[in-house]
């Protein structure tokens, strides 16, 4: 069995995760120097981008092998145009 390759998948969960925690650094950063819309926006966007975060976390590992086990279940490739 080959493992599957996943090049642009972490890509795409890499920079996902690295920009929440951009936000979430710009938005503490504004509202310590004092900016009045950051901290009007820190209660609600820390905790969306958190959870953002511990979202794709978790879809990573609970999701992130499905394809191996099922190839190990069933054998083989699926078949092409089912």
């Amino acid at each position: 069995m080959e493992k599957p390759s996943y090049r642009s998948s972490k890509r795409f969960m890499g920079i996902s995760h690295a920009l929440a925690w951009a936000v979430i650094f710009i938005i503490v950063v504004s509202a310590s120097y004092g900016s009045d819309g950051a901290l009007a926006l820190a209660p609600t966007i820390i905790p969306l981008m958190v959870g953002m975060i511990l979202a794709l976390l978790g879809i990573h590992r609970g999701l992130g092998s499905v394809d191996m086990r099922t190839i190990a279940r069933f054998g083989g490739q699926p078949e092409k145009g089912s």
